[in-house]
Protein backbone atom coordinates (compact mmCIF):
# COMPACT_ATOMS: atom_id res chain seq x y z
CA UNK A 1 0.00 0.00 0.00
CA UNK A 2 1.06 3.91 -0.80
CA UNK A 3 1.80 5.68 2.00
CA UNK A 4 -0.94 8.26 2.52
CA UNK A 5 -0.67 11.65 1.18
CA UNK A 6 -1.73 14.54 2.44
CA UNK A 7 -4.27 16.88 0.91
CA UNK A 8 -3.33 18.94 -1.45
CA UNK A 9 -1.91 22.59 0.13
CA UNK A 10 -1.38 21.03 3.23
CA UNK A 11 2.12 19.90 4.71
CA UNK A 12 2.58 16.34 4.77
CA UNK A 13 2.69 15.20 8.40
CA UNK A 14 5.91 14.03 9.68
CA UNK A 15 6.12 11.25 12.15
CA UNK A 16 9.84 11.87 13.22
CA UNK A 17 9.61 13.71 16.65
CA UNK A 18 13.05 16.08 15.90
CA UNK A 19 12.02 17.04 12.64
CA UNK A 20 8.56 18.10 14.44
CA UNK A 21 10.57 19.72 16.97
CA UNK A 22 13.01 21.50 14.83
CA UNK A 23 9.59 22.97 12.92
CA UNK A 24 8.69 24.10 16.18
CA UNK A 25 11.71 25.39 17.51
CA UNK A 26 11.94 27.51 14.01
CA UNK A 27 8.36 28.53 14.51
CA UNK A 28 8.90 30.02 17.88
CA UNK A 29 12.24 32.02 16.98
CA UNK A 30 9.98 33.15 14.25
CA UNK A 31 7.48 34.60 16.44
CA UNK A 32 9.53 35.75 19.50
CA UNK A 33 10.11 39.77 19.68
CA UNK A 34 13.38 40.83 21.38
CA UNK A 35 13.15 44.63 22.71
CA UNK A 36 16.62 46.35 22.12
CA UNK A 37 17.11 49.06 24.54
CA UNK A 38 20.39 51.09 24.71
CA UNK A 39 21.27 52.97 27.52
CA UNK A 40 23.55 55.26 29.67
CA UNK A 41 23.47 56.98 32.64
CA UNK A 42 19.41 57.30 33.40
CA UNK A 43 18.46 54.35 35.49
CA UNK A 44 15.66 55.71 36.49
CA UNK A 45 14.14 55.92 32.76
CA UNK A 46 15.64 53.14 31.70
CA UNK A 47 13.43 51.32 34.32
CA UNK A 48 10.24 52.32 33.17
CA UNK A 49 10.58 51.52 29.85
CA UNK A 50 11.85 48.39 30.67
CA UNK A 51 8.90 47.87 32.65
CA UNK A 52 6.77 48.57 29.93
CA UNK A 53 8.27 46.00 27.68
CA UNK A 54 7.94 43.35 30.16
CA UNK A 55 4.33 44.48 30.64
CA UNK A 56 3.39 43.11 26.84
CA UNK A 57 0.66 41.62 26.25
CA UNK A 58 2.38 39.43 23.77
CA UNK A 59 4.23 36.84 26.21
CA UNK A 60 6.83 35.61 23.25
CA UNK A 61 9.30 38.56 24.21
CA UNK A 62 12.39 39.21 25.70
CA UNK A 63 14.16 42.23 26.89
CA UNK A 64 17.89 43.00 25.59
CA UNK A 65 19.37 45.97 27.32
CA UNK A 66 22.68 47.11 26.03
CA UNK A 67 24.73 49.23 28.69
CA UNK A 68 26.58 51.85 26.60
CA UNK A 69 30.04 52.00 28.55
CA UNK A 70 30.47 51.58 32.50
CA UNK A 71 27.34 52.67 34.56
CA UNK A 72 27.30 50.90 37.87
CA UNK A 73 24.09 52.65 38.97
CA UNK A 74 21.98 51.86 35.90
CA UNK A 75 23.25 47.81 36.03
CA UNK A 76 22.41 48.07 39.52
CA UNK A 77 18.71 49.34 38.70
CA UNK A 78 18.30 46.62 36.35
CA UNK A 79 19.29 43.83 38.24
CA UNK A 80 16.49 44.54 40.60
CA UNK A 81 13.99 43.23 38.45
CA UNK A 82 14.58 39.39 38.73
CA UNK A 83 13.05 38.73 35.45
CA UNK A 84 14.52 35.72 33.23
CA UNK A 85 13.20 37.40 30.31
CA UNK A 86 15.60 40.31 30.74
CA UNK A 87 19.25 40.34 29.46
CA UNK A 88 21.64 43.35 30.39
CA UNK A 89 25.07 43.66 28.54
CA UNK A 90 27.23 46.03 29.87
CA UNK A 91 29.39 47.45 27.35
CA UNK A 92 33.31 48.19 28.62
CA UNK A 93 33.76 51.54 26.18
CA UNK A 94 30.52 53.72 24.94
CA UNK A 95 30.01 52.89 21.41
CA UNK A 96 27.28 55.08 20.76
CA UNK A 97 23.39 54.34 20.36
CA UNK A 98 23.48 52.98 16.86
CA UNK A 99 25.85 50.56 17.96
CA UNK A 100 24.65 50.33 20.83
CA UNK A 101 21.57 48.98 19.22
CA UNK A 102 23.26 46.47 16.56
CA UNK A 103 25.28 44.89 19.11
CA UNK A 104 21.61 44.09 20.73
CA UNK A 105 20.27 42.98 18.00
CA UNK A 106 22.93 40.47 16.77
CA UNK A 107 22.70 39.17 20.21
CA UNK A 108 19.36 39.11 20.10
CA UNK A 109 17.44 35.35 20.05
CA UNK A 110 14.07 36.65 18.57
CA UNK A 111 13.38 36.65 14.75
CA UNK A 112 11.93 39.94 15.03
CA UNK A 113 12.96 43.03 17.14
CA UNK A 114 11.32 46.46 18.59
CA UNK A 115 13.63 49.01 19.81
CA UNK A 116 12.87 51.24 22.66
CA UNK A 117 14.36 54.56 23.62
CA UNK A 118 15.02 54.51 27.30
CA UNK A 119 13.71 57.63 28.01
CA UNK A 120 10.30 56.43 26.33
CA UNK A 121 7.27 53.77 26.89
CA UNK A 122 4.76 51.86 25.28
CA UNK A 123 1.79 50.81 26.00
CA UNK A 124 0.79 47.09 27.05
CA UNK A 125 -1.32 45.90 23.46
CA UNK A 126 1.75 47.65 21.20
CA UNK A 127 3.70 44.33 20.56
CA UNK A 128 0.49 42.40 19.92
CA UNK A 129 -0.97 44.23 17.90
CA UNK A 130 1.78 45.47 15.52
CA UNK A 131 2.90 41.66 15.12
CA UNK A 132 -0.73 40.75 14.06
CA UNK A 133 -1.04 43.89 11.72
CA UNK A 134 2.54 42.42 9.40
CA UNK A 135 1.14 42.02 6.10
CA UNK A 136 1.17 39.47 4.26
CA UNK A 137 3.85 38.44 1.28
CA UNK A 138 6.10 41.23 2.08
CA UNK A 139 9.14 40.52 3.05
CA UNK A 140 10.86 42.96 5.60
CA UNK A 141 8.26 44.28 6.87
CA UNK A 142 8.42 47.64 9.44
CA UNK A 143 5.96 47.85 11.36
CA UNK A 144 5.36 51.36 13.49
CA UNK A 145 2.26 52.77 15.65
CA UNK A 146 1.27 56.37 16.38
CA UNK A 147 2.11 57.54 19.66
CA UNK A 148 1.96 60.33 21.89
CA UNK A 149 4.52 62.68 21.57
CA UNK A 150 5.42 65.00 24.60
CA UNK A 151 7.06 67.85 23.72
CA UNK A 152 7.69 71.41 25.82
CA UNK A 153 4.86 72.95 24.04
CA UNK A 154 2.43 70.42 24.80
CA UNK A 155 0.82 66.58 23.59
CA UNK A 156 0.47 65.80 20.19
CA UNK A 157 -0.92 62.22 18.62
CA UNK A 158 1.73 61.49 15.57
CA UNK A 159 1.53 61.02 12.62
CA UNK A 160 -1.55 62.56 11.73
CA UNK A 161 -1.09 60.49 8.15
CA UNK A 162 -0.18 57.04 8.53
CA UNK A 163 2.39 54.77 6.18
CA UNK A 164 0.79 51.77 4.34
CA UNK A 165 2.25 48.99 2.12
CA UNK A 166 1.74 51.12 -1.39
CA UNK A 167 3.90 54.15 0.23
CA UNK A 168 7.70 54.69 -0.45
CA UNK A 169 9.69 55.09 2.60
CA UNK A 170 11.37 58.34 1.43
CA UNK A 171 8.57 59.16 -0.21
CA UNK A 172 6.21 58.89 3.06
CA UNK A 173 8.87 60.92 5.02
CA UNK A 174 9.76 63.43 3.29
CA UNK A 175 6.35 64.63 1.02
CA UNK A 176 4.02 65.99 3.27
CA UNK A 177 0.83 67.36 2.72
CA UNK A 178 0.41 70.01 4.69
CA UNK A 179 2.60 72.90 6.50
CA UNK A 180 3.36 71.84 9.95
CA UNK A 181 5.59 69.07 11.10
CA UNK A 182 4.25 65.72 12.90
CA UNK A 183 2.18 64.87 9.44
CA UNK A 184 4.69 61.85 9.58
CA UNK A 185 6.40 60.37 11.72
CA UNK A 186 8.24 56.94 12.38
CA UNK A 187 10.63 57.41 15.14
CA UNK A 188 12.79 54.67 16.22
CA UNK A 189 11.15 53.83 19.47
CA UNK A 190 8.07 52.59 18.08
CA UNK A 191 9.80 50.40 15.32
CA UNK A 192 9.25 46.46 14.65
CA UNK A 193 10.77 45.00 12.09
CA UNK A 194 12.60 41.31 10.82
CA UNK A 195 15.69 40.76 12.14
CA UNK A 196 17.02 39.81 8.78
CA UNK A 197 16.93 43.07 7.99
CA UNK A 198 18.54 44.81 10.68
CA UNK A 199 21.28 42.46 9.90
CA UNK A 200 21.58 42.95 6.34
CA UNK A 201 21.17 46.75 6.84
CA UNK A 202 22.42 47.47 10.54
CA UNK A 203 21.53 50.71 12.00
CA UNK A 204 24.35 53.11 10.76
CA UNK A 205 26.74 55.40 12.56
CA UNK A 206 25.79 59.03 11.46
CA UNK A 207 24.43 62.21 12.47
CA UNK A 208 20.83 61.24 11.68
CA UNK A 209 21.56 57.59 12.22
CA UNK A 210 17.27 56.75 12.36
CA UNK A 211 16.01 58.63 9.48
CA UNK A 212 19.11 57.15 7.41
CA UNK A 213 18.20 53.68 8.35
CA UNK A 214 14.62 53.94 7.45
CA UNK A 215 15.80 55.67 3.69
CA UNK A 216 18.09 53.07 3.51
CA UNK A 217 15.64 50.52 4.03
CA UNK A 218 13.67 51.74 1.61
CA UNK A 219 15.97 50.36 -0.82
CA UNK A 220 15.82 46.90 -0.02
CA UNK A 221 13.54 44.87 -1.73
CA UNK A 222 10.27 44.04 -0.11
CA UNK A 223 10.95 46.37 2.90
CA UNK A 224 7.84 48.37 3.36
CA UNK A 225 6.75 50.66 6.00
CA UNK A 226 3.08 50.57 7.71
CA UNK A 227 1.14 52.07 10.82
CA UNK A 228 -1.24 50.29 13.10
CA UNK A 229 -3.56 53.21 14.09
CA UNK A 230 -2.99 53.37 17.61
CA UNK A 231 -1.27 55.25 20.06
CA UNK A 232 0.97 52.80 21.51
CA UNK A 233 3.65 54.36 22.42
CA UNK A 234 5.05 57.62 24.31
CA UNK A 235 7.70 59.27 23.09
CA UNK A 236 8.97 62.40 24.59
CA UNK A 237 11.14 64.88 22.63
CA UNK A 238 14.63 66.15 24.31
CA UNK A 239 15.24 70.15 24.30
CA UNK A 240 19.17 68.82 23.44
CA UNK A 241 17.98 66.41 20.83
CA UNK A 242 19.75 66.64 17.63
CA UNK A 243 17.05 66.98 14.90
CA UNK A 244 17.46 67.91 11.10
CA UNK A 245 15.68 70.65 11.85
CA UNK A 246 17.78 72.05 15.38
CA UNK A 247 21.02 71.02 14.25
CA UNK A 248 23.21 73.74 14.93
CA UNK A 249 25.34 73.10 12.40
CA UNK A 250 23.36 73.51 9.24
CA UNK A 251 26.42 72.90 6.84
CA UNK A 252 26.26 69.32 9.22
CA UNK A 253 22.53 68.61 8.20
CA UNK A 254 22.84 69.95 4.40
CA UNK A 255 25.85 67.73 3.88
CA UNK A 256 24.19 64.63 5.26
CA UNK A 257 20.59 65.25 3.05
CA UNK A 258 22.65 65.65 -0.02
CA UNK A 259 23.92 62.15 0.93
CA UNK A 260 21.11 60.70 0.81
CA UNK A 261 19.99 62.12 -2.65
CA UNK A 262 20.83 58.84 -4.49
CA UNK A 263 18.65 56.81 -2.18
CA UNK A 264 15.99 58.91 -2.34
CA UNK A 265 12.90 60.31 -5.37
CA UNK A 266 13.43 63.72 -6.67
CA UNK A 267 10.32 64.88 -4.93
CA UNK A 268 11.44 63.44 -1.75
CA UNK A 269 15.12 64.32 -1.98
CA UNK A 270 13.49 68.29 -2.26
CA UNK A 271 10.92 68.01 0.46
CA UNK A 272 13.80 66.60 2.81
CA UNK A 273 15.76 69.72 1.93
CA UNK A 274 12.75 72.20 1.98
CA UNK A 275 10.41 71.32 4.19
CA UNK A 276 12.67 68.73 7.05
CA UNK A 277 16.37 70.32 7.00
CA UNK A 278 15.22 73.64 5.66
CA UNK A 279 13.26 74.16 9.19
CA UNK A 280 14.37 76.51 12.12
CA UNK A 281 17.53 77.26 10.53
CA UNK A 282 16.35 78.06 7.04
CA UNK A 283 15.40 81.58 8.34
CA UNK A 284 18.85 82.33 9.88
CA UNK A 285 20.91 83.36 6.68
CA UNK A 286 20.15 84.75 3.08
CA UNK A 287 22.73 82.12 1.97
CA UNK A 288 21.86 79.25 3.71
CA UNK A 289 18.00 80.12 2.31
CA UNK A 290 20.02 79.79 -1.31
CA UNK A 291 22.00 76.97 -0.55
CA UNK A 292 18.73 74.83 0.06
CA UNK A 293 16.39 76.31 -2.78
CA UNK A 294 19.07 75.90 -5.27
CA UNK A 295 19.99 72.42 -4.35
CA UNK A 296 15.86 71.24 -4.47
CA UNK A 297 15.82 73.25 -7.70
CA UNK A 298 18.59 72.03 -9.14
CA UNK A 299 18.65 68.06 -7.94
CA UNK A 300 15.16 67.43 -7.25
CA UNK A 301 11.65 68.05 -8.10
CA UNK A 302 9.89 70.54 -5.35
CA UNK A 303 6.55 70.09 -4.58
CA UNK A 304 3.49 73.21 -4.24
CA UNK A 305 3.61 72.61 -0.90
CA UNK A 306 7.45 72.05 0.46
CA UNK A 307 8.02 75.26 -2.12
CA UNK A 308 5.20 76.71 0.40
CA UNK A 309 6.61 75.21 3.40
CA UNK A 310 10.10 76.59 2.66
CA UNK A 311 8.42 79.87 2.58
CA UNK A 312 6.70 79.78 5.51
CA UNK A 313 9.93 78.82 7.29
CA UNK A 314 12.35 81.38 5.25
CA UNK A 315 9.59 84.41 6.15
CA UNK A 316 7.26 83.71 9.18
CA UNK A 317 8.97 83.85 12.82
CA UNK A 318 9.00 80.40 14.73
CA UNK A 319 6.57 82.17 17.63
CA UNK A 320 4.02 82.68 15.41
CA UNK A 321 4.21 79.63 13.49
CA UNK A 322 3.66 77.76 16.40
CA UNK A 323 0.36 79.74 17.60
CA UNK A 324 -0.69 79.75 13.72
CA UNK A 325 -0.64 75.98 13.86
CA UNK A 326 -1.97 75.83 17.53
CA UNK A 327 -4.91 77.65 16.29
CA UNK A 328 -5.69 75.61 12.87
CA UNK A 329 -5.70 72.22 15.10
CA UNK A 330 -7.56 73.62 17.62
CA UNK A 331 -10.35 74.48 15.24
CA UNK A 332 -9.94 71.37 13.57
CA UNK A 333 -10.66 69.18 17.19
CA UNK A 334 -13.44 71.32 17.55
CA UNK A 335 -14.88 70.73 14.29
Amino acid sequence: MSPKKSPKNEPAISNDPATDGQVASEHAVDEQVTVVIPTRNRPDMVMRAVRSALDQTYRTLDVVVVIDGPDPATAAHLATLGDPRLTVMELETNHGAAEARNIGVRSARGGWIAFLDDDDHWMPEKVELQMAARPAGIRFPIVSCRCQVVTARGTFAWPRRLAGPGDAIGDYLFIRRGLFKGETFAPTTTLLAPKSLLLRNPIPESRFDDWEWLITCGRVDGTALIHIPDVMAVHYTENNRVTLSTCHNINHALEWAEAMRDHLSPRAYASLLLQATGGEQAARTAGTRWRILNSALRDGQPTPMALATFTMHSLMPVGLRRRLRQALFSASDAA
